[in-house]
């Protein structure tokens, strides 16, 4: 890997450490320093801030079954979760693949396919693609089946669907739920006593 060159803190620095090592340092060293910014939602997260959310979504996708080398996929455009997605599924060594965020039914269903698929994760709609309609066509099972476990006959190895914000979808986990059970696991996977 080629080493990385940044000025967070004004100062150029170089390393060649992992992104996650190098993160964690980042954390350490400037915990109060905004990591992730939005202007347009009135969004900011520091280092802290963004660690603790990463590490309770990790939690919670340990939490409804994803292990060491399943594969996540993520269908969404730029939107802040995006990037919580990205840095939980590398903490805990679960492969993400991305979607290209125009894709239409048949392309989504050709990756699910394709790539061994065990989570999905999705936001409502980009441009004229009406994500959780086109979910619902092709795993007409997520309107009826448990979230978490789900059997679908065309996608087998695809048993939960994520969505990436606070509504809540038949079917699926979202966002503040899946937080708040990575909140009540401990950082070996159990829960933790109340």
């Amino acid at each position: 890997m080629a080493p990385m060159t940044t000025s967070v803190t004004g100062e150029a620095l170089h390393t060649d450490l992992p992104i996650g090592q190098y993160f964690e340092n980042m954390v350490a060293a400037h915990p109060d320093n905004d990591f992730v910014v939005y202007p347009d939602r009135g969004l900011r997260w520091s280092y802290r801030e963004f660690d603790e959310r990463v590490d309770a979504f990790a939690k919670g996708l340990l939490a409804i079954g994803l292990e060491k080398g399943d594969h996540l996929g993520i269908w969404a455009r730029n939107v802040p979760d995006w990037l919580t997605v990205a840095f939980a599924t590398a903490k805990i060594g679960v492969v993400l693949i991305t979607v290209n965020p125009v894709y239409k039914a048949h392309e989504l269903a050709y990756v699910i396919e394709q790539s061994d698929m065990k989570a999905l994760c999705i936001i409502d709609s980009f441009r004229d693609v009406d994500y959780v309609k086109i979910v619902r066509e092709l795993v007409p099972e997520s309107s009826t089946q448990e979230r978490g476990h789900l059997d679908s006959e065309r996608f087998p190895r695809l048993k939960s669907l994520i969505y990436l914000g606070p509504e809540k979808h038949r079917g699926f986990y979202n966002m503040p739920e899946l937080l708040l059970l990575g909140a009540h696991m401990d950082d070996a996977g159990g829960r933790r006593a109340q």
